[in-house]
């Protein structure tokens, strides 16, 4: 019994040896090799859009026939396309980004004829108005046309239908009341923290807030992120267009010009098309501005020629007004880019 129990375990010793590993301590341990990792793809940019593709995604675009995009300066970029939409009809959308976070970029109202005072000097072209505060240090970039504003010849001529507020002082504080047309305005501080409000919340805002720039204009297009609800009114239509919105964040802004009233080369739009455009460009708010005629959309030629000072080649109308040239208007927004 004893022989055959010393039998078993030295079998179970021997089996044990054999499957146990032998270690060379000369041999270093051979490494294991990682699995291969596809790289995570690069967070995609908010910011700016890419309209081409924004457009696509929302269902305006049958085909894109050209996009242009370029940037004037820092924080500011400025997207040219012309496209046929999902109804063939051909549009042609001038759209400016503006980073109001950029130390180097601000933005202005402009008046007509420079008054400090109110509107006093009639109407005048947006690049009349541009040329007048361009000055070394403190560039116009571009910009567009803002408030509707009063067309008929006299001593009102170019005011603004709506409040206005420029470097902080209060040029006009009523709203020219319309039950068809619902008023809207757009204001900052001198921090540029940029918001959109009805008219009804004007009067609380002119008392809690240190206004520094304030401009009137239409309905909502966007409001809190989604759609808003939109009245027909006497210019519901399919125009040109002007429209303004800002991001959440109150310091990226959308400035829009569509041309119309051309069936070869751009159509025009309108509310619920200038919704989803608003709103495919990242528009947490959005309002409609004066179109038309007025609709003007204009940016600095930075060629070295071309920034004379005044020459009149240094700011390019990149749209095409419906009135077959440039419109005189009322107030206008201008972006500044300083040195």
């Amino acid at each position: 019994m004893k022989g055959t129990l010393k039998l078993l375990l030295a079998g179970l010793a021997l089996a044990l040896c054999c499957c146990t590993p032998k270690v060379n301590p000369d041999q270093t341990p051979q490494e294991q090799t990682p699995q291969e990792q596809t790289p995570a793809d690069p967070p995609k940019k908010d910011y700016p859009v890419d309209v081409a593709e924004a457009f696509q995604k929302e269902g305006l675009i049958i085909k894109v026939k050209s996009a242009n995009n370029y940037s004037p300066h820092n924080g500011v970029d400025v997207t040219e396309i012309r496209y046929t939409d999902y109804a063939s009809n051909p549009q042609a959308v001038f759209v400016m980004q503006v980073d109001l976070s950029d130390p180097t970029v601000s933005m202005t109202n402009t008046v007509p004829g420079g008054s400090t005072v109110g509107f006093t000097k009639g109407a005048e072209r947006l690049s009349g108005q541009f040329k007048r505060i361009d000055a070394p240090g403190s560039k116009v970039i571009g910009g567009i046309n803002t408030d509707f504003f009063t067309t008929t010849a006299g001593a009102t001529e170019g005011q603004a239908q709506g409040i206005f507020w420029h470097n902080g002082n209060c040029l006009k504080n009523s709203f020219n009341s319309q039950k068809t047309r619902p008023r809207n305005f757009v204001y900052w501080d001198k921090e540029e923290k940029v918001t959109i409000a009805a008219s009804a919340d004007y009067a609380a805002v002119r008392t809690s807030t240190a206004l520094q720039e304030a401009f009137s204009g239409g309905q909502y297009l966007v409001k809190d992120g989604a759609l808003a609800s939109i009245v027909e009114d006497s210019v519901y239509g399919v125009h040109p267009r002007t429209m303004f919105g800002v991001q959440k964040n109150k310091q990226r802004i959308i400035l829009v010009v569509l041309d119309g009233r051309n069936s070869v080369l751009a159509a025009g739009m309108n509310y619920p098309d200038m919704q989803r455009i608003m709103l495919a460009l990242g528009s947490y708010d959005a309002i409609n501005l004066d179109g038309g005629g007025s609709s003007t959309f204009i940016v600095r030629d930075t060629r070295p020629e071309a920034t004379g000072f005044g020459s009149g080649a240094a700011f390019l109308i990149r749209n095409m007004p419906s009135d077959g040239s440039e419109r005189a208007i009322g107030p206008g927004l201008a972006v500044l880019a300083s040195d």
